[in-house]
């Protein structure tokens, strides 16, 4: 009976979530707020700030482990040096910053399936540029807003508070 108890209370705790959330983003609010979570396998328990925090991390720890990786490796199978290294860095970093830079409108200047199939048409190096494409939707989440804000501040002469926002989103994204 107990166990029935606790099952119930669940359900009803889930409900409830999903209550808060429709009254606050709507049925598509909802809909979004289920498939991330489902893409994620994230229950409730997880709220949306540590999930942030988690990715941050996550996104942090792999670009430290990609790099690391990378650079020991272009230094032990083509000889590179500390200059060639620093140079191989700094072009990733940028391509980076090119991936995650959204124009104007919020879209992609260049995503990651843009560069998947840039390499296997010059290189004919298959990076699974359909898994990639799936995957983008997951990264961007909730990163469209920001842009529009910045724009809406610049536009009433809010610049202070513009270029606050706007460094706070390179921040986010350094991690890339």
């Amino acid at each position: 009976m107990g166990k029935l108890d606790k099952e119930q209370e669940a359900r009803m705790a889930g409900m409830a979530y999903a209550l808060g959330i429709a009254e606050k983003k709507e049925i598509d609010g909802l809909r979004k707020e289920l498939q991330m979570r489902g893409a994620l396998r994230v229950g409730l328990l997880i709220d949306n700030d540590r999930l942030d925090k988690a990715f941050e991390i996550l996104a942090t720890t792999l670009y430290g482990n990609i790099m690391t990786t990378a650079l020991s490796a272009l230094a032990d199978s083509e000889g590179f040096g500390e200059k060639r290294l620093r140079r191989f860095k700094e072009a990733y970093d940028h391509k980076s910053m090119c991936l995650v830079s959204l124009d104007q409108y919020a879209e992609h200047f260049v995503t990651f399936e843009d560069m998947a199939i840039d390499l296997k048409k010059r290189y004919n190096i298959d990076m699974n540029a359909e898994m990639i494409a799936s995957n983008q939707e997951v990264i961007d989440k909730g990163r469209r807003v920001l842009p529009n804000v910045i724009k809406l501040l610049e536009h009433e002469n809010q610049h202070e508070a513009a270029d606050v926002l706007r460094e706070h989103l390179h921040e986010a994204v350094a991690v890339w």
